[in-house]
């Protein structure tokens, strides 16, 4: 299948420029196709996050991957990359959800998309994004988060019931996801009625779905192809499912 991919420039509400790249099917020619939002993991947008989005491309999706730091913001050593995220973690209502809604409503602007049928995939820091817009009911099918923070948002009244279908694949061997934040998540889940699933994969830690995560020589992180492969197989499977 031919795929057309394309850097474009968008704008959240404060009028911060972010650069995302689109990849378009070529089936999305003749009628509107289902849409999938990537959200990158700590680093921004990297050419793993980029492949992601070709390979959805690849199965008939318009793949929209997100940025959320902003155009030119591409940190490349870890500490600069934790100092550009922090202070978005640490915000999440006021900083990070204008720029997750910023890359949503970008995505809704182009013609061959199907707005209802709309799914958002999240690594790491993204897991975190995708499970936020869920939090917000932004009226996605499902979100699909690897390996991220499973905190909830604090102190904020939500709708009691969450709309979008959620799907959780986390390391079983993550000690940067903390037993708590597993158990929070469960709880959270559970008192919002939402339709979830969460996997737990054995021996699986932190950012295993990243084939260059050995070479971040950090404690705890590492890539797993088992963790990997059954996630995105799983991926592609609740697709099929929300987008019949």
């Amino acid at each position: 299948m031919t795929i057309t991919s394309k850097h474009i420039d968008y704008k959240d509400a404060d009028g911060t420029v972010f650069e995302g790249v689109v990849y378009i099917p070529e089936n999305a020619k003749n009628s509107k196709v289902p849409a999938v939002l990537v959200f990158p993991a700590f680093r921004g947008i990297t050419e793993f996050e980029k492949d992601k989005g070709h390979q959805l491309a690849e199965l008939g999706y318009f793949a929209f991957v997100a940025d959320v730091y902003g155009k030119g913001v591409r940190p490349t050593e870890r500490a600069d990359a934790f100092a550009t995220m922090g202070p978005l973690v640490s915000n999440r209502v006021e900083k990070l959800k204008p720029r997750l809604f910023a890359a949503l409503n970008t995505l809704k602007t182009f013609s061959e998309v199907d707005q209802s049928k709309i799914a958002a995939i999240g690594y790491c820091f993204g897991g975190l994004c995708v499970l936020d817009l869920a939090r917000y009911n932004a009226k996605l099918k499902v979100v699909v988060s690897y390996h991220g923070t499973l905190k909830p948002i604090p102190d904020l009244p939500l709708d009691p019931i969450l709309e979008t279908s959620v799907q959780v694949h986390h390391g079983d061997a993550d000690f940067h996801i903390a037993k708590d934040q597993v158990d929070g998540f469960h709880e959270e889940m559970r008192t919002r009625q939402a339709d979830f699933v969460f996997v737990s994969h054995a021996k699986a830690v932190h950012a295993f779905t990243e084939p260059e995560a050995d070479s971040f020589n950090a404690p705890g992180i590492g890539y797993n192809e088992k963790a990997a492969k059954r996630s995105w197989k799983a991926t592609l499977g609740i697709f099929d499912e929300v987008f019949a």
